[in-house]
């Protein structure tokens, strides 16, 4: 299903076991301008601290209820890597955050998600990685961009 950015901002992303937070911004690659991390902000029970959400993560979209679900707990967030959403994502971060979730690399294939074409197609298995920086493009992306998520 495509939808823009603008209709995925604010939903409430909910983990399997509580709430998370909302949608705030986007991560976009800077090749492709495929979405690669939602960024959430996660209200009071974080300190308000900020949280980088793969799309492998996407269980599914609940459109009437404005909800996201993820496979991820809200223990996995609270010790995720943290982020500094000023400065762009580096390679090393992105290694850091899919080593620590046991997600497959993307820049080790051939698609836009690596070895898959969309991200729920992914195997979770940590690869070997590269030192170069990706651009963040959460500041410049255009309000209408569309983007597939799964329902």
């Amino acid at each position: 299903m495509m939808t823009t950015t603008r209709k995925l901002k604010g939903l409430v992303v909910r983990a399997t076991d509580g709430e998370l937070g909302t949608v705030e911004d986007f991560y976009f690659d800077d090749e492709t301008w495929g979405v690669r991390y939602l960024t959430l902000e996660t209200g009071g029970w974080l300190g308000g601290r900020q949280v980088l959400i793969s799309p492998i993560a996407v269980l599914q979209t609940d459109w009437s209820a404005r909800r996201i679900d993820v496979k991820l707990t809200r223990r996995q967030i609270e010790n995720s890597p943290s982020i500094d959403k000023h400065k762009p994502v580096s390679r090393q971060h992105e290694a850091q955050y899919m080593t620590y979730y046991g997600y497959p690399y993307y820049w080790d294939g051939p698609y836009l998600w690596g070895a898959a074409y969309y991200p729920t197609g992914l195997m979770m298995d940590p690869m070997a990685h590269s030192q170069q920086t990706l651009e963040d493009r959460a500041g410049r992306e255009p309000g209408d961009s569309h983007v597939l998520c799964v329902d």
